[in-house]
């Protein structure tokens, strides 16, 4: 897994345009951080440099699962690794805070979220399939199709079927950051990123 400089986790507050040296910019806004370092892995005792952030502030935990934030003496409901290089990893310590002050203007980022679950779909839906005939006694308007034949015999794996379709773990690569809003938490990405509203991303530096 290729190393990153510094990461934070975010919420996908939606879409909007702004102007830009005269052009009109999509911009997706996200409410990033802040997150605290609760640990700090190490290639002498986990193999890899990463930090392990908190988001989101929360008291609603069980006793085994509040364990891991001893050392911070706050909780936190949403918990993630970001990896790192060894300089990035030095540079920080357990309780310190991570917000959107890590990311520059026109830095280049990756993002990562769950895009939008929509159940149970039939093949043309999930797979972008042409449909069959749509008169002249056609009935074979959206079926999938032959699944083998005589010759192949039975149905091979990775045969396009219907089936749950989105709730998919997806990146992003080489977004810029438009903008950044320090006051608000609010960090200004050019284009879309995966997931719906209020949906958790991560942003990493490219």
């Amino acid at each position: 897994m290729k190393e990153v400089k510094i990461g934070i986790l975010g919420i996908k507050i939606g879409m909007t345009e702004i102007y830009q040296d005269n052009e009109l910019i999509p911009v997706t806004a996200i409410m990033a951080g802040p997150c605290k370092v609760i640990d700090i892995k190490t290639p002498e005792k986990d193999g890899y440099y990463a930090l392990k952030v908190g988001f989101i502030k929360t008291d609603n935990l069980n006793k085994p699962s509040s364990g891991v934030f001893k050392k911070v003496g706050e909780k936190f409901k949403i918990v993630a690794e970001i990896r790192v290089n060894q300089e990035t990893a030095s540079k920080y310590k357990i309780g310190d805070v991570l917000d959107v002050n890590v990311f520059n203007k026109n830095d280049i980022v990756n993002v990562t979220g769950y895009t939008k679950g929509r159940g149970f779909t039939g093949m043309i839906k999930r797979w972008n399939a042409s449909r069959g005939p749509m008169s002249h006694g056609s009935k074979h308007h959206r079926k999938p199709g032959s699944n083998a034949t005589s010759r192949i015999g039975p149905t091979r794996p990775g045969k396009r079927r219907p089936g749950r379709y989105g709730n998919e773990k997806v990146t992003i690569r080489n977004l810029k950051v438009i903008d950044i809003l320090p006051d608000k938490n609010i960090i200004l990405i050019k284009g879309g990123v995966p997931g719906a509203k209020n949906s958790l991303v991560k942003i990493v530096k490219n």
